[in-house]
């Protein structure tokens, strides 16, 4: 693991950082083709980051912190901008939100407790797919946009209960 904040992989990351309040202000201005596209671009990144750093040995600690931190602006950022401009429900918004809470929670008491890595599980993940996924649907408007949010919230739960009983097992096993 490398000590170097500035690798290709951090750079994508941050790239995302920094698109995601752009692509949020055409959505919320209606521009939306531009937002689309550059949403698209913005959750490439997300994948493309991850596949970077670890094929070319380029993690960092810096990475593994600010990785996550730029997938949950992204959705926030993407979520109230659907929930304003679009039919998106407003009370969908806390829920999704509720596991990047916990998860960033968790991953902060995880390693100032545990001094480890808080990795991201194949469920964490496939929330953070579906939570793309729906965001698109809502913004081409497709007609079972409604039954992916749903689908999404129950990952988005399940995610967060898993993060819940990592942490309680981490911290009862010291």
């Amino acid at each position: 693991m490398s000590n170097t904040i500035w690798n290709a992989p951090n750079t994508i990351t941050i790239i995302r950082f920094v698109l995601s309040p752009v692509f949020f202000l055409f959505l919320v201005y209606g521009y939306t083709k531009p937002a689309l596209i550059l949403f698209l671009i913005v959750a490439l990144t997300d994948f493309a980051d991850g596949w970077v750093a670890r094929s070319t040995s380029q993690t960092t600690k810096f990475g593994e912190v600010l990785d996550p931190l730029a997938d949950k602006f992204m959705i926030f950022l993407a979520i109230v901008g659907l929930s304003i401009k679009f039919d998106f429900p407003y009370w969908a918004v806390p829920l999704i939100i509720a596991r990047d809470i916990v998860s960033i929670g968790g991953s902060f008491v995880y390693f100032t407790k545990i001094r480890g890595k808080w990795k991201a599980r194949i469920l964490g993940k496939a929330t953070t797919f579906f939570q793309i996924l729906t965001v698109l649907l809502y913004m081409l408007n497709l007609q079972f946009k409604f039954a992916m949010l749903i689908l999404t919230i129950i990952l988005s739960f399940s995610t967060a209960i898993a993060y819940i009983i990592k942490g309680y097992y981490a911290l009862t096993r010291q």
